[in-house]
C-alpha cells in the first residue's frame, strides 16, 4: 500500500497560520487553488461544523479535521505542517503541529478509517517521535509516511491472516453458541466483580460445559485482548474497530447460521 493511494507529496503543505481556524481556511484554500474543491468557503464550513461536534486533535500533534459530503466524488486530502504549533484543544492538551484534512463522499468512508487508524498508529509510535518532533519539509514528511505507510500494511496484513485464522477455527460453530459466550461473559463480568463467589464460578463451568470448544477458545483469548470480545453491526459496520463489513457477509450474518467474527478486529459480531 502506498501513500500517494490517499494524497500526493503535492499535498503536503507548510502553513503559517497559528490559530486553529486560520489554519483550516489555510488548507481548504490550498485545495481549492490545486483545484481539488471549488467554492472553499462551503467546505470550510462543512469542515468547522464537524470540528464544533467533536474536537479532532487526537494527541501526539496531530489533528484530524474533516467532512464527510456527497457534494464530491472522491477522496481529497491534504496535510499541513504548522511553523508555529498550533492550540488545538487536542487530547492530550498539546499543540498540533500536523493537521490531517479530509473532505469525502460516504461511500468512502472506510478508506477514510482506514487512513486515520493508520496515521494514528505512526504518530503514537515512539520510535517516530523525534522526527515529527523536528522540522522536516513536506517531502521529507512525505516519504517517511510512504514507508511507514507500507510497514503498516504489511503488519495488519499479518494481523488479519490471523484472524482470518481464527474464522476458519469457527467455521460451522452454530449462532445458538454466540448466545450462550455472551451469558457466559455476564457472569465472567459478574464474577469478578462481585468478589469471585463460588456460586458464581460453578455458573460459569456448568455453562462452559455447553459451548462448543472452539468457539469457547477463541472466546477466551479475545476476552484476554479486548474488555469486551463482542462488536454490534451498526450502519454496516463494526462497532469496535468501525470498518465496514463487506454485503455478502452481512447477509450471512443476518441468516444466523453460523458465528462470525469482524475481520479486522476480531470480534464476535452481533446483529441486533
Amino acid at each position: 500500500m502506498k501513500l500517494d493511494n490517499f494524497f500526493t507529496k503535492e499535498q503536503v503543505i507548510k502553513i503559517s497560520s497559528t490559530e486553529k481556524q486560520p489554519a483550516l481556511k489555510e488548507l481548504i484554500s490550498e485545495l481549492q487553488n490545486q483545484s481539488l474543491i471549488e467554492n472553499s468557503s462551503r467546505y470550510y464550513a462543512q469542515v468547522a461544523h464537524r470540528e464544533s461536534l467533536e474536537n479532532t486533535g487526537i494527541g501526539n500533534a496531530l489533528a484530524i479535521p474533516h467532512a464527510r459530503t456527497d457534494s464530491v466524488d472522491k477522496f481529497i486530502t491534504i496535510l499541513g505542517i504548522a511553523d508555529t504549533p498550533v492550540e488545538y484543544q487536542s487530547i492530550d492538551q498539546k499543540p498540533v503541529k500536523y493537521i490531517l484534512l479530509s473532505i469525502f463522499p460516504t461511500s468512502m468512508s472506510t478508506k477514510y478509517l482506514y487512513l486515520i487508524g493508520m496515521m494514528a498508529r505512526i504518530f503514537n509510535n515512539k520510535e517516530n517521535n523525534s522526527f515529527f518532533a523536528g522540522n522536516p519539509t513536506p517531502s521529507q514528511l512525505f516519504k517517511f509516511l510512504d514507508k511507514e505507510c507500507e510497514s503498516y500494511y504489511k503488519s495488519i496484513s499479518e494481523e488479519t491472516k490471523k484472524t482470518v485464522s481464527g474464522n476458519r477455527e469457527l467455521s460451522g460453530v452454530p449462532s445458538s453458541d454466540l448466545d450462550l459466550m455472551i451469558r457466559l461473559d455476564r457472569l465472567y463480568n459478574s464474577y469478578l466483580e462481585q468478589g469471585k463467589p463460588d456460586s458464581i464460578k460453578q455458573k460459569i463451568d456448568d455453562l462452559k460445559k455447553l459451548v462448543d470448544n472452539r468457539s469457547l477458545t477463541y472466546y477466551e483469548r479475545m476476552k484476554k485482548k479486548n474488555n469486551n470480545p463482542f462488536s454490534i453491526v451498526e450502519k454496516n459496520s463494526c462497532s469496535g474497530c468501525h470498518m465496514n463489513i463487506p454485503p455478502v457477509e452481512l447477509k450471512e450474518i443476518q441468516d444466523r447460521e453460523s458465528i462470525h467474527i469482524c475481520t479486522y478486529c476480531g470480534r464476535f459480531l452481533i446483529m441486533l
